[in-house]
């Protein structure tokens, strides 16, 4: 009988593109099983279902796969803010700064482990340029938004940087109190977006537009 030839087994082909995404989904569920002592390329290649080495095409070490996953987070932080923003309609800088507020607390609820891992400066390359064009994207809308209240005549010139670190702070501590649990055990909200509006709201009213409506 003729010697049947065996033919070698179809290898799937990978779109880089999907490649990356996969794996960058890949930390995020790492991140909410295991934190971030489970992280490693290796892993995240288990996850993702490719070879071992396949992350090198992307990544070359840990802090890169992690810098690359909290880039993702910063470009999705600008998308979800332009999303609550369109909805909102503001009229005016300060119901855009209630809107970018909200939209910032949105996003850290509903991806929680990328959200913490952005701040995590110890453990990333924050000179990536990847992580450095939205970074820098996601914060300039927030000064650009105050220099708009400037224009208005809603802001005193003199109070711009206070009032960026003082809208930037008080969104992410609400993010970081309601994500921790502990938040939700000493208030009776249970919505944090609604939390977030009203917060949002009475620091824009009383701030920026300096009533107590």
């Amino acid at each position: 009988m003729p010697t049947r030839v065996k033919r070698p087994g179809r290898v799937r082909p990978y779109h880089h593109g999907d490649l990356r995404a996969a794996l960058l989904e890949a930390v995020a569920g790492i991140l909410r099983e295991e934190g971030i002592g489970g992280v490693s390329l290796r892993e995240a290649a288990r996850r993702a279902k490719v070879s071992h080495g396949a992350p090198a095409h992307h990544f070359q070490n840990k802090a890169g796969l992690l810098t690359a996953f909290a880039a993702q987070g910063y470009e999705r932080l600008g998308a979800t803010v332009q999303a609550t923003v369109e909805a909102s309609g503001p009229a005016d800088g300060a119901a855009l700064l209630e809107a970018i507020g909200q939209g910032y607390v949105r996003f850290a609820i509903e991806h929680p482990e990328q959200f913490e891992i952005m701040f995590r400066i110890d453990m990333l390359d924050p000179e990536d340029a990847s992580y450095l064009k939205w970074s820098h994207r996601a914060f300039k809308l927030l000064t650009q938004t105050v220099a708009r209240c400037i224009q208005e005549r809603q802001l005193d010139p003199e109070m711009s940087e206070p009032l960026a670190v003082a809208a930037w702070s008080l969104v992410h501590g609400l993010a970081k109190l309601w994500i921790s649990g502990r938040l939700g055990k000493r208030t009776r909200a249970r919505d944090p977006r609604l939390l977030a509006e009203q917060v949002t709201r009475l620091f824009v009213n009383g701030i920026v537009r300096g009533t107590r409506a």
